[in-house]
């Protein structure tokens, strides 16, 4: 199951505080670092918190190609709250429609990594973005086509579902996803979508292979400790079909290759995989079961606990206790997963939700509703949960800034992130035109300054 050259390095992980292992996603932060680049906030300082050191080698990727680049403009003050926007700068040809899918990632000195894709099926791209708090600059750095060998005409990447995932070497991993499934056609040099490689700090990219022949990945998830990347796979023909199918596979960072495949089935949702503090990962069985994989057993097995929903649409990375905070489907309610593996509820968002934020210090996290084309009719609002009791509290109410700042209608979200020091929410959402409440057609970054 090689997929590609392997990364080379040797890397020392350390820094275990209170059984918390620093290193990972903390409400969107890549909290891990080489020895050659050390992590800083947004004001230049190192982060006091200990990281991961870690010796590397991320050679083999291409430098960023770069594009166009915009700064973001002021949308105003509401509840305290300023909001600064930008329209991705997109290319100007006509997407199906242009949109944003995944989860972004915050790095530890606030760099801000995205994508946008066009979703189209044929010729299919996907664009990569850098926002950058100390220049408020929005930087297109590449495109996946310049990245990979394709023929005109054949199937391309026209988005990128998966989550930005962090290595144990401060790079970050995504993966393409097909703009369109209807009438996907396995021609020229398309085999399915393919797991990239991103290193911020010596800025290139590289296309690490197909994890799973003739599958798209729709999420990701990782463990930086333990060099593992988890996806999940699904199969556009039968997708096509009216069947999601497809298996939980685990790539070796290391090793450069995938060292684990589940069986297909049972499998559902295919949106979001939980990894506890131990390295397990989590997926979604249906009628609330999680599947657990443990790197240590190197197989699956049922959790014992049920989620209050049937599949798991978004979850968090563990907070500074080692507990998992997360929204389910049918019915959509939040939850936690504790370290000893007991589920807890936790109330539920008024309406769809597929991202959350974690802060840094574990307190609360910010979501959303409304994801899919409708988070209008909610206020646009950006909701703050507090993980010890489950109130909410709306922090701010977007729509009408970003109406009047950038004349466009908040759709939803499916990308929240916080920086590393707790005090900015950044949000990519999907848009359209106001008078057009669709909810879709463009796509904008928000940075929200928490007062």
């Amino acid at each position: 199951m090689s997929m590609g050259p392997a990364s080379g390095r040797s890397v020392r992980v350390g820094l275990i505080l209170g059984g918390l292992l620093v290193v990972g996603l903390i409400g969107g932060i890549l909290a891990v670092s080489s020895t050659s680049q050390p992590a800083r906030d947004q004001t230049g300082s190192p982060i006091a918190a200990p990281i991961v050191q870690a010796e590397c080698d991320l050679s083999g990727g291409e430098p960023y190609v770069g594009g166009s680049a915009v700064s973001m403009s002021e949308l105003g003050i509401s509840n305290g709250v300023r909001v600064e926007g930008a329209v991705y700068p997109r290319p100007d040809y006509e997407g199906k429609p242009w949109s944003q899918w995944g989860q972004g990632i915050v790095l530890p000195d606030g760099r801000f990594i995205s994508a946008i894709g066009d979703q189209l099926g044929p010729d299919g791209n996907s664009y990569l973005f850098e926002y950058d708090p100390s220049t408020g600059r929005l930087e297109t750095i590449g495109d996946v086509l310049s990245y990979v060998e394709h023929e005109p005409g054949t199937w391309g990447y026209g988005k990128i579902h998966s989550q930005m995932v962090p290595g144990p070497c401060g790079e970050v991993y995504f993966s393409t996803y097909w703009g369109s499934y209807r009438g996907l056609r396995f021609e020229g040099e398309y085999r399915g979508d393919i797991l990239f490689r991103l290193d911020p700090y010596g800025r290139t990219l590289a296309p690490l292979g197909v994890p799973v022949d003739l599958q798209g990945q729709a999420s990701l998830a990782s463990s930086p400790a333990d060099g593992l990347v988890f996806g999940e796979a699904v199969d556009p023909i039968l997708k096509a079909e009216g069947v999601d199918q497809g298996p939980l596979f685990v790539y070796d960072i290391e090793k450069g290759e995938v060292v684990f495949l589940s069986a297909d089935t049972p499998h559902v949702g295919y949106r979001s995989i939980a990894v506890d503090s131990e390295g397990r990962a989590y997926y979604s069985i249906g009628g609330g079961q999680l599947a657990v994989y443990d790197p240590d057993k190197n197989r699956v097995e049922t959790h014992p606990e049920s989620m209050p929903g049937d599949w798991l649409r978004a979850v968090t990375v563990p907070g500074p206790d080692g507990s998992v905070y997360g929204v389910t489907r049918e019915p959509d309610t939040f939850f936690v997963l504790r370290p000893d593996g007991e589920i807890e509820v936790l109330g539920s968002p008024p309406a769809y939700t597929t991202s959350l934020a974690l802060s840094p210090d574990g307190s609360r996290f910010f979501y959303m509703p409304g994801a899919h084309g409708v988070a209008w009719k909610f206020g646009g609002a950006l909701t703050m949960v507090d993980t010890s009791t489950g109130r909410q509290e709306v922090v701010v109410e977007l729509n009408q800034l970003v109406e009047k700042g950038l004349g466009l209608t908040v759709g939803g979200t499916y990308n929240v992130a916080v920086s590393p020091d707790g005090r900015t929410v950044y949000m990519g959402i999907n848009a359209s035109p106001v008078g057009d409440d669709s909810g879709f057609g463009e796509v904008a970054l928000l940075v929200i300054h928490l007062p």
